[in-house]
């Protein structure tokens, strides 16, 4: 529903200022927390040296990551996180050079605390705050995205709004303005209020690229080009390296609970599509009867008869995930990354469906943004939904989502959302 006015403008005048509020809070809790735990925990000697580190580290954190985000809302959550932690991981990276190991207690509490108080100040953001402002210009074609994070107001005349009743514009790129409409556009630039299409408000609300938008033959001719690519094929394997001694006896249990259940073989090799379209074997953990694939290729059914007892439990937990660490060790895999499917399916949705190509410019992970946030697709319109995903991870790719995708993974196992 598209409002035809704006509500008075007092509602923009408490969202600035409870804004501005809360990010005082947000700033200033370092500074006020810190000089409290100084007090409690620190010997007197050690507190100028452990408390102006501490500050060097926040204020660092929060200008690096602050507003560094894919996706509307749910990031700042996630920021409440990563930013304290990234301080505490500056602090102790500054502090161990100097040995002084006695601030550790300062450090986590005041990390702790900070992470704390962000949270209130997002979840009051959320929830006192009134809904994104978005001005909606004449002529803009199909339907406006829903979400209770928005509120659109189609604008009659240039003259019917004040620019700091806005938080966005949405324009259509392919109308032509009257000069009227193109110099409130200028005035919103010089004032920093931010212009946005149908497809990009779309991907802000939803966290999923509206491939309907792209043209798959262009987009095929741009190279596909990031410097983190690499760095995180570094950081896939020191992870796993790190994690080997809590994986493997994991992965014993569950080799010999497979074992009792349904006899061998334990592990299951089945040939994948991995980054450029190169084929590679995965390996997982077995859940499925040995004769599971007799008839062919086919996508897990919920409830499928071919899913062993231990079998079902490992697949709602993705604990048959496991050995596919050894796939992220040989550079076949990343921990992160949209999920590698069978040459079979590949071969059918590049057919079906524009821009699927594209998901393979990057090295197919164990989880990903479209597990995360849709689950398992096992058609051709669930593939398309989780195409919009993977094409979004692959459009934001950074440590950030990474980061923020790890969080939601693990809330995902504990769930079991999303399993076949």
């Amino acid at each position: 529903m598209v409002s035809q006015r704006l509500q008075p403008t007092r509602q923009a005048f408490f969202r600035s200022h409870l804004m501005a509020l809360l990010s005082v809070v947000d700033v200033s809790a370092p500074v006020i927390l810190g000089l409290i735990a100084a007090q409690v925990l620190l010997p007197r000697t050690g507190i100028m040296l452990a408390y102006s580190n501490w500050l060097l580290a926040a204020w660092v954190a929060w200008g690096a990551i602050r507003g560094r985000h894919a996706g509307l809302r749910s990031y700042r959550y996630y920021e409440s996180i990563v930013i304290p932690a990234c301080a505490l991981g500056i602090s102790l990276i500054v502090l161990a050079l100097v040995n002084a190991h006695s601030v550790l207690p300062f450090l986590l509490a005041v990390s702790g605390g900070w992470g704390a108080v962000m949270l209130v100040t997002r979840y009051l953001m959320r929830r006192l705050a009134p809904a994104m402002v978005v001005g909606v210009l004449p002529g803009q074609p199909g339907e406006l995205p829903t979400g209770r994070d928005v509120r659109y107001v189609l604008l009659q005349s240039p003259q019917q709004v004040a620019l700091q009743e806005l938080d966005e514009l949405l324009i259509d790129p392919t109308q032509a303005l009257s000069p009227e409409w193109a110099q409130l556009l200028m005035h919103a630039y010089a004032a920093g209020v931010p212009t946005c299409t149908l497809a990009s408000l779309q991907e802000e609300l939803s966290g999923r690229v509206s491939v309907e938008y792209l043209h798959g033959a262009r987009l095929g001719e741009v190279p596909f080009l990031s410097s983190y690519v690499q760095l995180k094929l570094v950081i896939d394997r020191v992870v796993t390296l790190v994690a080997l001694p809590a994986l493997l006896p994991l992965a014993g249990m569950i080799a010999l609970v497979i074992l009792l259940d349904s006899g061998g073989p334990v592990l299951f090799y089945q040939e994948r599509v991995g980054r450029n379209g190169q084929l590679f074997r995965m390996v997982k953990f077995r859940t499925m009867r040995t004769d599971s694939e007799r008839g062919g290729a086919a996508f897990a059914a919920t409830g499928d008869a071919r899913v062993t007892r231990v079998g079902r439990f490992l697949r709602k937990f993705r604990l048959d995930e496991l050995p596919q660490f050894w796939n992220v060790l040989r550079g076949d895999m990343s921990i992160i990354g949209p999920r590698p499917e069978q040459r079979a399916f590949v071969e059918r949705f590049n057919q079906d469906i524009r821009l699927y190509p594209v998901r393979h410019w990057v090295r197919p992970g164990i989880t990903g943004w479209a597990q995360v946030m849709q689950g398992y697709a096992a058609d051709t319109g669930t593939t398309i939904e989780k195409l919009r995903y993977d094409v979004f991870y692959i459009k934001y790719l950074s440590f950030w989502l990474d980061v923020r995708i790890v969080f939601k993974t693990l809330q995902t196992i504990l769930t079991g959302f999303g399993a076949r």
